[in-house]
């Protein structure tokens, strides 16, 4: 089985075996200087008490106890000369054997031994811990820097109590900015970000909620692309569909070649329809800043092609049309004219059941008004859907004017194009 690499068992093991390996070290220096400072407090005891207290009549030794003075090596005690030799002690150093481990009991036994020479008369002082009395009294006493180690194990403890405290109120937030961002939805991405105390986990959800607006943005435009597209293009699809039928039928009857060049026309024009809209919508879909290409178009032969193709809308019902129209020519985007143009007469077209619909053009003005006759009731909104939608956003991105006045029996639409004259 496999372990997952996890940052919080990766920060509590790493900081956890520095601290152990810190506080051992410190440990260990510490029960060092303890030795070390044993060794020196021995080494003045030595040479003070060498100096302070003088030997007997013709240099006999002096023995206090465990301690030994004298001037000739042999009159030491047998334990210090079994273990060193005269001309082997360095004048005025510590020699020193300790039986046993010296760490967690007391020792079995001691030998201290030291050469001091002073105006040229040699001194031999030792220290001899292992008779009976002694040896119990060692053994009833904790040594000293046992409780150095003790501290240390005990430094050690508290410094992984702590590690895990801290630890723990470090993973808390985290796990809560990870069940936040496990829940983030369309809904969630509306509220405010929340306060997980840290402010480097405050700044990663906020990038966070940042990335993932922007993904559901992408979505969002990817999905408004696939329903302008599917609904403006079934125009030119049927148009191209209608015609194909329409063309086939005529190539098979032998009817005049001007006749199916004309709806061969259609079928080119409904192509060049499609490929307009699909750029169009693409501009608006990424809204890269870039303007659409524009040519000179006039409006009232525009409307006239966008009549006819949607013409089949009021098959089945009473409607009568009204055009009016000049020959003013402006410089317009043509896809995007298109689909604002389509969009409002296909709207009149759907929501007239049994009246009339007027669309008139005067220079760059345009009004689209619908009358129903013996409506049941007044509508009270213009149903467009999608084409609502699609036509207020291209209308307000290219800055143009829009106006809707509701009447008793319809409504009336009017849009100003800006744009030079030619």
């Amino acid at each position: 089985m496999r372990i997952r690499p996890s940052i919080r068992i990766y920060f509590l093991v790493a900081m956890l075996l520095t601290g152990t390996v810190t506080i051992g070290v410190l440990t260990v220096t510490a029960v060092r200087y303890f030795f070390s400072g044993m060794d020196s407090a021995m080494t003045e005891f030595f040479r003070s008490q060498v100096s302070e207290l003088p030997l007997g009549e013709k240099n006999t030794p002096l023995q206090m106890d465990e301690l030994t003075i004298a001037s000739k090596w042999e009159d030491l005690p047998q334990q210090i000369q079994d273990n060193w030799h005269a001309d082997a002690l360095d004048p005025g150093q510590l020699h020193k054997k300790i039986g046993g481990t010296a760490i967690f009991s007391p020792p079995e036994f001691g030998y201290f031994v030291m050469k001091v020479v002073r105006e040229e008369q040699v001194r031999f002082i030792s220290l001899v811990l292992d008779d009976f009395e002694t040896h119990k009294r060692l053994n009833e006493e904790v040594p000293p820097f046992f409780y150095i180690i003790l501290t240390g194990l005990a430094a050690i403890v508290f410094f992984a109590l702590v590690l895990l405290v801290v630890q723990r109120k470090i993973s808390s937030p985290v796990e809560r900015l990870r069940d936040w961002a496990k829940l983030l939805d369309k809904e969630q991405l509306t509220q405010p970000v929340p306060n997980f105390h840290y402010s480097e986990l405050n700044s990663l959800a906020g990038l966070i909620k940042s990335s993932l607006s922007s993904v559901q943005e992408s979505l969002e435009r990817e999905q408004r692309f696939l329903g302008y597209a599917s609904h403006e293009l079934r125009t030119p699809i049927a148009v191209t569909r209608t015609n194909s039928e329409l063309l086939r039928k005529m190539i098979t009857k032998q009817i005049a070649p001007d006749k199916q060049l004309e709806v061969l026309d259609r079928i080119d024009r409904a192509v060049f329809t499609m490929t307009d809209l699909t750029e169009t919508l693409l501009w608006l879909n990424r809204h890269e800043g870039k303007v659409l290409p524009s040519r000179s178009l006039k409006v009232g032969e525009l409307i006239t092609q966008i009549e006819s193709e949607l013409h089949y809308l009021l098959q089945g019902k009473l409607v009568d049309v009204h055009i009016s129209v000049d020959e003013t020519e402006m410089v317009l985007p043509e896809g995007l004219c298109r689909i604002v143009m389509t969009n409002l007469i296909r709207n009149a077209f759907q929501h007239t059941h049994h009246g009339e619909v007027v669309i008139e053009q005067n220079g760059n003005q345009i009004s689209i008004v619908n009358h129903n006759f013996n409506a049941p009731k007044v509508q009270d909104d213009l149903g467009f859907g999608l084409g609502l939608e699609l036509t207020q956003r291209l209308i307000s991105q290219y800055g143009w004017q829009y106006h809707t006045i509701q009447s008793n029996d319809g409504w009336r639409v009017e849009v100003v194009f800006d744009s030079a004259f030619e």
